[in-house]
Order: structure tokens, then sequence, then C-alpha cells
């Protein structure tokens, strides 16, 4: 994928996209004895203004300040990373127009945003190496599964084989690995994202949803994730 169409879609995804509507908010004091599983409840003052939030997990009434905002336009990879060290914001254009928690980034929109970056990254996996060794010298060091029995294939290996296979490619890839500096263990950690890309190509499986209790553990997963991505890309570009 081109990159400037990569910026341009990723850009399009923000906030906006997940975040739970102002017409859809629950207030305090009238609805917090009915939604047990919120835990931040706006406050409406006289004038109908939203200038202050009751925390039911501290049972305090706070006010609303700057750092607990966010635009709505804010583009989802800032915005995970900002989720890792609060839980919420509130969201604004001009005036509040809505709030976004931990628990939005299992939405759609989130899922779609990974998609892409492990589309760009699985294609920038393969041109490194289609650029860089033959196939058969690929075929050697990663072991690709397309490639395990003796049969004529019509299409190149760089082609057929997997983001996992990549991920293997890397790790035996001596040159890969002095040009930084990094050991066999090194390179694997990345391997966590082959179990990522799964998931996330497969919106039906939520074996992930299942194993992570809470949704700021979930966030810290997603970020984690993110990070690992970023820094395989930033690695393979300073092989250009």
């Amino acid at each position: 994928m081109n990159d400037e169409i990569f910026e341009g879609i990723h850009r399009g995804l923000t906030v906006e996209h997940i975040m739970t509507p102002l017409d859809e908010f629950c207030f305090y004091p009238q609805d917090s004895a009915l939604h047990k599983d919120i835990t931040v409840f706006p406050i409406k003052d006289d004038d109908g203004k939203i200038t202050r939030y009751f925390d039911s997990k501290s049972s305090k009434e706070c006010y609303i300040l700057p750092n607990k905002t966010v635009s709505k336009d804010l583009d989802l990879m800032s915005l995970i990373k900002m989720l890792d060290k609060r839980s919420f914001f509130f969201v604004v254009h001009a005036d509040i127009v809505g709030i976004v928690t931990v628990a939005d980034l299992r939405k759609g929109a989130v899922r779609m945003f990974f998609y892409l970056l492990l589309y760009r990254l699985e294609n920038h996996m393969k041109m490194f190496f289609k650029e860089r060794i033959s196939e058969e010298e690929f075929i050697r060091i990663a072991k690709p599964k397309c490639r395990t029995q003796k049969k004529d294939y019509a299409l190149s290996v760089f082609e057929e084989c997997s983001f996992y296979d990549y991920l293997a490619g890397l790790k035996n890839y001596d040159v890969f690995k002095q040009k930084h500096g990094m050991s066999i263990r090194d390179v694997e950690e990345f391997g966590g994202l082959d179990r990522f890309r799964n998931w996330i190509m497969h919106p039906s499986r939520e074996d992930v949803k299942v194993k992570i209790d809470s949704e700021i553990d979930y966030n810290h997963y997603l970020f984690k994730q993110l990070e690992r991505i970023q820094r395989l890309e930033e690695l393979l570009k300073l092989c250009d």
C-alpha cells in the first residue's frame, strides 16, 4: 500500500468513529442507578452545560479539565497512546460532543486501523526480502509451509508465504540481525504480532477478549502491539 494512501486512510479513522455521542450519554444522578457497568457520568449544570462528571469508582464529582478532553478529529493511533495513560476522555468540537473510553477500543474502526497497519507491515517485510535475496535463500531461512512439497509452483514464494513466514525469515536472516545488533531472542519479540494479526483478521475470534479481563489491560495489549509494529517498521526502513 502506498504510504501516502495509508496515511490518508488512517488519519480518517478518528475518535468520532468510536466515541459515545452526546445524545447517548447517561447522566448523573438520574441514570447512574440504572447503569452499574458505567463508571463516568457527565453532570448537567443548571444551564444545561456539561462542565463536571461523577466518577462512580471514587464516588466523587470532578471538573472536566483540558487534560481530560480530546478532539473528535484525533486519529486513533494517538488516542490508543493516550488511553494507555488515562481510561477515558471527553470529546470536544467547540463544546462536548461525546465521550471515549478504553471500552471503545473494541469497536470495528480500531480493528480496521490495526488491519491497515498489519497490511502495510506485511507488505514491507515482503519487499524487504524480495529486494535482497533469492527465493531459494528465503525458503532456506524461513522454511515457509507453502513450500513443504516438491512440486512446481505457479506463484513466487514471496506472493504465497504468510505473515509468520516473514517473521521467521527475519529471525534467521543474519544481515537483519547484524545491522541492528540484535539476537534471535530480540527478533522473537516480534513473534506475538503473528497471533495478533490472526485475531485482527478474524473478527469472530474473541480469544484475546476472553484472556484479558479488564479494559485497561486490553488497551495495554493494543498499545504493546502498536509499539511492536512501529518498531519493526522502523527497523525495516533503516535497512533501506
